[in-house]
């Protein structure tokens, strides 16, 4: 007698069935993808750039002395020679008055030794080259405090702005001790950040454009320098350029000061050689086949 047995159809959970990452990974691929690719077209050759200033010191006092004068504050402008502040040098100013009535006397001294000598006087040899240092000791003791004396005022040394202010009037500073900060924004350099495989398609001279956060507009500029650094974590190489526009180009509204941040674009040169590639021609090298 023949059993017929009823196959049971399987349970849910036994049924076979797509595993997640059968089904995740080619969306998740696709995703991956796609804005890979499109970062990659949208990146160009443009790169982060900000503005430096060719001349920003720190004054520092070479007086030990009280000071009478501060004539400007933090922002103010200034142009090259104007007074910023005044030493108090009137012990300064009397020492250099003795130094000179020192060195005056010692000229009267020689020059009397040398006409009792041509008169035949009984002068030694010995009283003529003493007399002879004597001057010369007192005037290099009046040039030491002439110098001095030309740090009584203190004067910019360019034309610029004032960036910090760290003293006051009737204050008294050391030797050393800090002034004013001041900057000149006339002549600004572009520092950027490049990629380093755009060295094989940058040469100095290159002309480029950076545009400034802060003024909204675009300014031609020439690359100067290229750092020869590439940083080992970002791949990257600092290079610099020049502002090709004058001052008056720029008004007060657009002013360009140091500090500033932007984007800089370069027109990346597909066709030219690698700077650091040897550029000997292998075809020209003699062939060493056959060679007896």
């Amino acid at each position: 007698m023949l059993k017929i047995f009823r196959t049971q159809p399987r349970p849910a959970s036994l049924r076979p069935r797509k595993t997640f990452a059968a089904v995740f990974f080619p969306v998740f691929l696709a995703a991956t993808l796609a804005p890979a690719t499109s970062m990659a077209a949208s990146a160009g050759d443009t790169a982060p750039a900000k503005l430096n200033a060719l001349s920003r010191v720190q004054l520092s006092s070479e007086l030990a002395a009280r000071l009478t004068q501060v004539k400007v504050r933090a922002g103010d402008h200034f142009s090259r020679g104007d007074l910023l502040a005044r030493f108090d040098c009137t012990e300064l100013k009397a020492e250099l008055e003795g130094a000179e009535s020192q060195r005056a006397l010692a000229r009267r001294q020689l020059d009397a030794n040398i006409s009792l000598k041509q008169l035949g006087g009984n002068v030694s040899e010995l009283e003529m080259v003493q007399s002879e240092a004597q001057l010369a000791e007192a005037t290099a003791s009046a040039k030491v405090l002439k110098h001095r004396n030309s740090y009584c005022d203190l004067r910019a040394p360019f034309d610029g702005f004032v960036v910090s202010r760290s003293i006051e009037p009737h204050q008294r500073v050391d030797v050393g001790a800090p002034l004013l900060e001041l900057v000149d924004n006339r002549s600004l350099e572009v520092e950027a950040i490049i990629p380093s495989g755009w060295l094989a398609k940058l040469s100095i001279g290159d002309r480029f454009e950076v545009t400034i956060n802060e003024t909204g507009r675009r300014y031609a500029a020439t690359l100067q320098r290229i750092v020869p650094v590439v940083d080992p974590v970002t791949r990257t190489v600092r290079v610099i350029g020049h502002i090709d526009a004058g001052p008056q180009e720029i008004s007060p509204a657009t002013l360009l000061i140091s500090g500033m941040s932007g984007e800089a674009r370069f027109s990346l040169n597909d066709g030219s050689k690698d700077l650091l590639a040897d550029t000997k021609d292998p075809a020209a090298a003699p062939s060493t086949s056959g060679a007896n």
